[in-house]
């Protein structure tokens, strides 16, 4: 298990005569995996002609480097659309911001939890839930729904899912197959209860007016007082809010009558 930093900078050594060929310069995130697909080879020039390595190709990532076999696993990204593909979403995941699923902002991701000997998978994400970085958490990879450019999408529970260290994500990890693999046998006995229960849902969401009404409580309190990082645009073009605006709640009721308090949310600081 690794953190995407110890990752970065890493000599990668050609296990078939011993050479370095390069360092890791960053990685490339398949969102919808879940995983790093690519490692991108530091040799000093632009990304888009840079050459990058699939982690399918990767032999093993220890603590003073990442090891391929031989030089043949490095490719230019140029000719390989996927990774191009990949690298324009620029899916960081870094940094971003974490969103529940009823739409609650609770924190943001410090740093990625990758299984190295399973395709780089990520198995959990460091989550800071204040701005002095003392409450370090993680969110374990069954808890996450999304990863998107500017928001880690959660479960609900996310919160009584939390670890408290690193070597709780492998406990964690396996808890979760025994439970897949119990859940199984009652997939079908699950799917007629869910239709079954579809009218009795219908019902509940009467009371989804209380819980958007406290999301925007929330969304509110979030956003007194930061600073618009990009200028926010009506769906006509025209400019509502300003790059540079200090988000009081004026600002805040204009981005809400106009549909753009996520945007407002994902650009700010």
């Amino acid at each position: 298990m690794k953190k995407s930093k110890e990752i970065i900078g890493l000599p990668i050594i050609s296990i078939s005569d011993g050479t370095e060929v390069g360092k890791v310069k960053t990685v490339i995130i398949n969102a919808e995996k879940g995983a790093i697909d690519y490692v991108v080879v530091d040799s000093g020039i632009q990304i888009l002609s840079a050459k990058v390595i699939p982690t399918e190709y990767v032999l093993g990532i220890g603590e003073y480097a990442l090891t391929i076999e031989n030089e043949d696993a490095i490719n230019d990204i140029s000719k390989i659309p996927a990774a191009i593909d990949l690298l324009q979403k620029n899916i960081q995941v870094k940094g971003t911001k974490v969103l529940t699923k009823k739409g609650r902002l609770i924190g943001e991701i410090g740093d990625i939890y990758v299984n190295e000997d399973d395709h780089c998978s990520i198995i959990g994400l460091e989550f800071i839930a204040d701005i002095t970085q003392k409450n370090v958490r993680i969110i374990p990879r069954d808890s996450i729904i999304t990863f998107g450019k500017n928001l880690v999408v959660v479960k609900d529970d996310v919160e009584t899912t939390l670890l408290n260290s690193a070597a709780q994500i492998n406990n964690s990890a396996e808890q979760a197959d025994i439970e897949k693999k119990n859940l199984e046998p009652n997939l079908n006995q699950a799917n007629d209860s869910i239709n079954n229960t579809v009218n009795s849902t219908a019902t509940e969401e009467i009371d989804s007016g209380a819980v958007s009404d406290m999301m925007e409580m929330k969304h509110k309190e979030y956003l007194n007082g930061k600073i618009a990082t990009k200028t926010i645009y009506d769906d006509d073009g025209s400019v509502l809010i300003e790059e540079n605006t200090v988000i009081d709640d004026e600002i805040f009721e204009i981005a809400k009558a106009y549909g753009k308090v996520i945007e407002l949310v994902m650009n700010n600081r």
